[in-house]
């Protein structure tokens, strides 16, 4: 007699087939508690989360908008990480497991006194097959040298998916395109909420799913 029951199996199957597929758990880096706050020279890292956060280029602060005095971003009065001159800010999980960038604010930071390039932040992101993609985004205008923040998302970051990291700098934009010519300095940016999500591995769950579908399978093909 055959005690297995098919049907049974097969749901279990289904069930462990779903779990395996839940989509990608979304998070937001905010750079928020007093753990956070400091001074990042180029090469040092620090971690929100599960997301490892490294200085390149110039050194970085997490703080707020009181800390960079006259030329401060506005509308933003948390915490969020400034690249100093031409810095640079790359986003890694601490496991190496894919994520996907769902996307963030920022703002530009000028010089003092302003210069008169046009400056765009860049997004640069490695996938896990080591294909690049990268997207540049026009900084909020305004009429004094504190500019604000504003949010970035939807169809130019679709591309930015199972990344195995990304980096963040600001970039000269000249004749419609950017990085044309040396930023000089020019490259400061404030970011803030980083929209991320981890991409789920298959697991165990899938395993679990492949088993169940076999032994049901084999249950029907079963003569009782």
């Amino acid at each position: 007699m055959n005690n297995l029951n098919p049907t049974r199996l097969l749901s279990a199957a289904l069930a462990a087939a779903a779990l395996s597929a839940l989509p990608a758990h979304a998070d937001v880096i905010g750079f928020e508690g007093a753990a956070s706050v400091g001074l990042y020279l180029p090469g040092e890292s620090f971690s929100e989360g599960a997301f490892v956060l490294t200085a390149l280029n110039d050194f970085g602060i997490v703080d707020t908008a009181g800390a960079l005095g006259t030329q401060a971003p506005t509308g933003n009065a948390t915490q969020f990480y400034f690249a100093s001159n031409d810095g640079r800010l790359r986003l890694t999980t601490a496991s190496g497991i894919g994520f996907d960038l769902g996307g963030f604010s920022a703002a530009f930071v000028a010089l003092d006194p302003p210069s008169a390039q046009t400056t765009v932040l860049v997004a640069r992101g490695t996938l896990q097959d080591d294909s690049t993609v990268s997207a540049s985004f026009a900084f909020g205008s305004s009429a004094t040298s504190n500019f604000p923040f504003v949010s970035y998302s939807g169809a130019s970051l679709s591309a930015f998916s199972n990344l195995r990291q990304v980096d963040f700098f600001a970039c000269s934009w000249v004749g419609g395109a950017a990085c044309t010519v040396p930023t000089a300095n020019n490259g400061q940016f404030a970011i803030d909420n980083i929209s991320v999500s981890v991409v789920p591995e298959p697991g165990a769950a899938l395993l679990l799913a492949l088993g169940l579908a076999g032994l049901a399978l084999r249950a029907r093909r079963t003569p009782r």
